[in-house]
């Protein structure tokens, strides 16, 4: 490794990734909306819990996978190459 790699790997800066940060929001949001959906399912459709409860809990799974998939990527690496 030369004196150049290293002074290239010390200006490396890390940045906040917006697109993440969006991503984090809206699940969050999801998430949060989710929470009180059940009841408005129930009386809004006529479902029963059962019906309501288990698309309302992919639902919640999917906004949990978003919300970890932002915080993995909230942080991107970027070089003055």
């Amino acid at each position: 490794m030369s004196r150049n790699d290293d002074d290239n790997d010390d200006l490396a800066v890390y940045e906040l990734n917006t697109r993440s940060v969006v991503g984090l929001v809206v699940s969050v949001a999801v998430g949060v909306v989710g929470l009180f959906a059940l009841p408005a399912l129930q009386r809004g459709f006529g479902l029963s819990f059962q019906e309501a409860f288990w698309p309302l809990l992919a639902v919640e799974f999917l906004a949990f996978v978003g919300v970890a998939v932002s915080v993995l990527r909230l942080h991107e690496k970027r070089s003055f190459d």
